[in-house]
């Protein structure tokens, strides 16, 4: 009998893992929606400058929505600062498995930031956007970067230079002065 019941809680341990991993995989959707995108972007795109024109592109967009909807320092923070994180991350992890700084991988001359499989992507952000009403806090943004990034890398089949990709990124876009968004109007700042 106690043998028995020591299998009941087990069972009941197991059934409490599976359903705690089973919600976070249905609060966490981004990476996967985005994944998904990018096969099916891949499946429709020219060749890989496509691939990487759309990863680009959904960057892009994400970034423009919230240089309008939040301004600059939302842009920088969310956008800007984690794309540069992500690259100096995976290039340090390259540095740490094979001792050495990984090349970095040139972005294409042309990018043509529209067609089919660059609307596929922009479409994942706008999910994402539409999903980030109904998660936690910036749960939903704060993953579209990362997961665009994992795209764009295994597009361009390495790195990408962070300057070089920030200008792409920001290219045509108007904003205040980076200074003046992180420090705010002195009336803002703490003494």
């Amino acid at each position: 009998m106690t043998k028995g019941h020591r299998f009941v809680k087990e069972d009941r341990a197991m059934t409490t893992q599976q359903t705690q991993a089973q919600t976070q995989q249905t609060q966490n959707p981004i990476p996967a929606l985005v994944r998904n995108a990018f096969n099916a972007a891949g499946q429709r795109a020219v060749g890989k400058s496509d691939q990487i024109a759309a990863a680009i592109a959904a960057l892009r967009k994400l970034r423009r929505v919230l240089l309008d909807q939040a301004g600059t320092n939302a842009a920088l923070q969310v956008v800007d600062g984690p794309v540069s994180g992500f690259i100096m991350e995976r290039n340090m992890r390259a540095f740490a498995t094979v001792g050495e700084a990984p090349s970095l991988v040139p972005l294409p001359p042309d990018l043509a930031l529209a067609g089919p499989s660059a609307s596929m992507m922009l479409d994942a952000v706008d999910n994402g956007l539409i999903l980030h009403r109904f998660l936690p806090g910036n749960t939903a943004i704060m993953q579209m970067v990362p997961a665009l990034m994992g795209c764009l890398c295994d597009a361009l089949g390495g790195t990408p230079e962070a300057g070089t990709l920030l200008d792409v990124l920001r290219k045509g876009m108007t904003e205040d002065d980076p200074r003046l968004a992180i420090e705010a109007p002195v009336s803002q700042r703490l003494h």
